[in-house]
């Protein structure tokens, strides 16, 4: 398995800036898999509602920019996990390192 880890500085949920205290993006790749795992565990800076259900995220931070479908699978309020459903957007210039 390869897998590599991101800070994530900014999020943006289906065009809703999200008040980011950050949060890391993992990517994986099982050995048995062509595709991309990923997930984002992030953290707010304020109490948000936000739905579980699928959306469009666009991720920032010190390593680049991604963007793609992902459910959000958890919420607190304050902490958001979102696991990636499709093409995570960005990856492939990065790749594992």
């Amino acid at each position: 398995m390869q897998h590599r880890r991101f800070y994530i500085s900014n999020l943006t949920v289906s065009g809703r800036p999200i008040p980011s205290q950050g949060g890391d993006l993992i990517v994986a790749r099982r050995d048995e898999s062509p595709d991309l795992d990923w997930e984002l565990v992030h953290r707010t800076t304020e109490a948000i509602s936000i739905e579980p259900a699928p959306y469009e995220i666009h991720l920032d931070g010190p390593e680049g920019a991604f963007s793609g479908t992902a459910l959000l699978i958890r919420s607190d309020g304050r902490s958001l996990v979102f696991r990636g459903a499709g093409d995570l957007f960005g990856f492939a210039e990065l790749g594992f390192e």
